[in-house]
């Protein structure tokens, strides 16, 4: 993930900020270029969650049909799926692909140069009996970009690491990089906090503006090196502060609205693209469980993302990027409906599957039933519809069906 954010995001960022001279549209740029790239894998879970919900009448149909024989339902919706090339995880994969973009992406725009990020440290404080525990690691677990007024990115952390002291004793912590040069100004903020993740009072801790502490107390605490954001006060259209962060109640300040108001729009457009991706009846009563529980999730889904959004402080930065993703997202979500295949095939002739209706690409999809499919062209009556599999095809399943019913027969 390291890689993706240090070698990849951060750099594309500040290519476009130097060529756009604007952190905002450099957000932009970034967000359509990911989105371009994670086309195909968008497209194919769309597509594979669009075709699931078409087949979701026929399993409906087989699972009341072969209720009392596990077995057989289960070799009759290998069939379907297998028929129309569907895959009941294949919507799952290709979004677990995209996670450690998204992680990475996180991890771009949840600090410089659009936010503070603190590079911590643990201290340990013990009894002085127990002196040979004395420990330290070279450098911090944890670490922050960089990202200099000229463009320049670099990989921050702290040292000393961990370490276990004694109470009066002194430790002078400083930073480097790991990764890419510091500027010969640059400068961190220290603090040191308790366990409890308090400033530290002066008779337990304290530490100066050089990094230079002195721990008085027995107990665990925390030394931060909050790195500077570059462009957190930056502006963009309405935004007045990319690195601006508000939650809860705050979100009602006048000051606030440009944040409140791309946690609603992301809300709106996310609600559009997964109303998109609903093919079926609209009806409650003429669902089955899954489309219902679909159709709640669609319902509730934008509601809980933009509520958990009023409670995580995030810099603006990251909602436009949100913002803009979802509008993104939701016209990509379009176009592949408008493109999806109508016809679908169901193997189990004696029992024709249902027409979808009620929305999407398939709403009028002409079912084929492949024990009594023409071998030639449809005619007219059918309605024109397009098979998809070749004559060859069709008629093997046939013929695979057939071999079915003969093996059964033989058995009674």
């Amino acid at each position: 993930m390291d890689f993706i954010t240090y070698g990849m995001m951060i750099p594309f960022l500040q290519y476009c900020a130097k060529a756009t001279h604007s952190y905002g549209l450099a957000i932009i740029l970034l967000t359509l270029a990911v989105r371009v790239a994670v086309w195909p894998l968008v497209s194919k879970s769309t597509k594979s969650m669009q075709k699931m919900q078409k087949l979701s009448p026929a399993l409906k149909e087989l699972q009341k049909k072969y209720k009392d024989d596990p077995q057989e339902l289960q070799r009759k919706m290998v069939a379907l799926y297998a028929a129309n090339k569907a895959n009941p995880v294949g919507g799952c994969l290709p979004m677990l692909i995209q996670l450690p973009i998204l992680l990475a992406l996180f991890s771009t725009f949840n600090g410089p140069p659009f936010g503070d990020k603190p590079v911590d440290v643990t201290v340990h404080v013990i009894e002085a009996k127990a002196d040979a525990k004395r420990d330290r690691k070279e450098v911090s677990g944890s670490n922050s970009p960089y990202v200099s007024a000229d463009g320049k990115v670099s990989k921050v952390v702290v040292f000393p690491g961990e370490a276990t002291t004694l109470p009066g004793d002194k430790i002078d912590f400083g930073t480097r990089a790991v990764e890419g040069t510091l500027p010969a100004d640059f400068k961190v903020k220290w603090e040191v906090k308790s366990g409890n993740g308090k400033l530290a009072a002066a008779e337990e801790a304290v530490i100066d503006e050089e990094g230079h502490a002195t721990f008085l107390k027995k107990g665990d605490y925390k030394v931060e090196a909050i790195v500077t954001g570059i462009a957190k006060n930056d502006s963009f259209l309405f935004i007045n502060s990319l690195g601006k962060k508000a939650v809860y109640l705050e979100l009602l300040k006048p000051q606030n609205f440009d944040l409140l108001f791309m946690i609603i729009l992301f809300g709106v457009t996310m609600y559009l693209s997964s109303k998109l991706t609903m093919a079926g009846p609209k009806d409650p009563a003429e669902m089955d469980e899954q489309q219902r529980v679909m159709a709640d999730s669609m319902k509730y889904m934008p509601i809980v993302m933009s509520a958990s959004f009023v409670m995580i402080p995030l810099p603006a930065g990251v909602f436009l990027y949100m913002l803009v993703s979802s509008l993104v997202q939701t016209f990509q979500t379009w176009l592949i409906m408008r493109t999806s295949p109508d016809d679908f095939i169901n193997p189990d002739a004696d029992s024709p599957m249902p027409v979808t209706s009620g929305g999407g690409a398939g709403a009028n999809a002409k079912v084929i039933d492949i024990g009594s499919a023409p071998r030639n062209k449809p005619s007219a009556a059918d309605g024109g519809a397009k098979i998809k599999f070749d004559a060859d095809k069709l008629a093997e399943k046939g013929e695979m069906v057939a071999k079915d019913k003969s093996k059964k027969k033989k058995k009674k």
